[in-house]
């Protein structure tokens, strides 16, 4: 993996293992970012507005992705400052302070706004005035943005214990436990709540399909296995969020593979060596995924044959990959925007956002694409 990993490995136990981990912390082994190509823009990136939302996640990675509902846009950072602007303008139209340092989301369903908290609490506020509904302690922090649907939110925390809570008022319905390693990435994938059921990625690189009413395991299906002696090689943490097309599901590990399952069954259907913590998508011809080395990849959706490759960003630390009309968004660690051809994966228009990272990936809705920077600036476009 080519960033430095003392910034986002998570530490579960043992001196030990840090003992063993000495030599590989000793020095930052971040590669330089591969200096940017040029290419013949085929479109025009269009700056919609740009607004100072929060002061983002700072030095960590986290997983605070924009969440969009109804006429607006929210956001979530790191020091317990969630705001809402709205999509047309950027205007803000709340700012709420939360008394909590702030590790995942938000998520929008039914007129919430849930974050999750480093202190291990899932917090929920009004969409309209950003008032706490509600807030429930869950078994330790939370890493991924909770999921919510069908009255249930689904929320996975950093011990491996998945967790429902009533939507309605936050009471706790039923638990859900697997054993992680040691050693994890700091992050998580978000679980799904599809129809009578919820799929949720470990760090294990187990995937889970449980029915939301009462959290009984329907199947497990193990995506990739540890390799290797050491802790920091076994790692197969599932942080990129699985994605469900056509009653298949798509899920990408670090360290291990990108694979389609069978939603009815978990049985494998492709899958392909790979090692992915950031991102995937879908559309009806592809799989589009983020790789460690910034590789974007696009894999053929029913059959996993690679379509074509990207390589051109490597090291540049590149977000999950949106889809917006005809292209692939991707954002990277120098502040850049870059839409990619679906087809053969050659650039088609880039837009300098910032220049801080975007870490995050870009959220779409409608057209236009909001990209959120990790010093909290948030800017919508549109592509054309």
């Amino acid at each position: 993996m080519k960033l430095n990993l003392l910034k986002i490995l998570t530490l579960t136990v043992s001196a030990t293992l840090l003992c063993a981990c000495n030599g590989f912390f000793d020095k930052d082994n971040t590669p330089a970012p591969t200096p940017l190509t040029s290419y013949r823009p085929e479109a025009q990136v269009h700056k919609l507005w740009t607004t100072f939302a929060n002061f983002g996640e700072e030095s960590d990675y986290l997983k605070l992705v924009p969440a969009v509902g109804g006429n607006a846009i929210f956001t979530a950072s790191k020091d317990g400052t969630v705001t809402a602007v709205t999509k047309a303008k950027g205007r803000t139209l709340w700012k709420s302070y939360l008394k909590a340092q702030l590790s995942a989301g938000p998520t929008y369903d039914n007129g919430l706004v849930m974050v999750g908290s480093r202190g291990g609490h899932v917090i929920a506020l009004n969409a309209v005035t950003g008032d706490t509904v509600w807030m429930t302690a869950v078994s330790s922090e939370v890493l991924s943005p909770p999921a919510a649907g069908e009255g249930v939110v689904a929320v996975k925390t950093i011990d491996g214990e998945l967790t429902a809570l009533s939507e309605n008022d936050g009471h706790t319905l039923w638990h859900y436990h697997q054993t992680e390693p040691a050693l994890i990435l700091r992050g998580g994938s978000t679980p799904i709540i599809y129809g009578p059921d919820v799929i949720a990625g470990f760090e294990n690189g187990n995937l889970a399909k449980l029915t939301l009413s009462e959290g009984s395991l329907i199947w497990q299906s193990t995506v990739a296995m540890p390799q290797g002696s050491f802790a920091i090689q076994r790692m197969v943490d599932i942080d990129a969020d699985p994605v469900i097309y056509n009653h298949t599901i798509y899920v990408a590990t670090y360290q291990g593979k990108v694979a389609a399952l069978d939603l009815s069954s978990g049985k494998a259907l492709w899958s392909h060596e790979m090692s992915s913590f950031t991102g995937i998508t879908v559309d009806n011809d592809r799989v589009y995924v983020s790789d460690a080395k910034s590789f974007l990849w696009a894999f053929d959706r029913e059959s996993g044959t690679v379509d074509w490759r990207q390589p051109q960003l490597e090291s540049r630390v590149i977000s999950g990959p949106a889809l917006i009309n005809n292209y692939v968004a991707v954002g990277d660690g120098q502040g850049y925007l870059h839409f990619i051809s679906k087809i053969d994966g050659h650039f088609i228009a880039r837009a300098r956002v910032s220049n801080a990272a975007i870490r995050v990936t870009p959220v779409v809705e409608d057209g236009v694409v909001y990209v959120l920077t990790k010093e909290g600036y948030l800017s919508a476009y549109t592509i054309s």
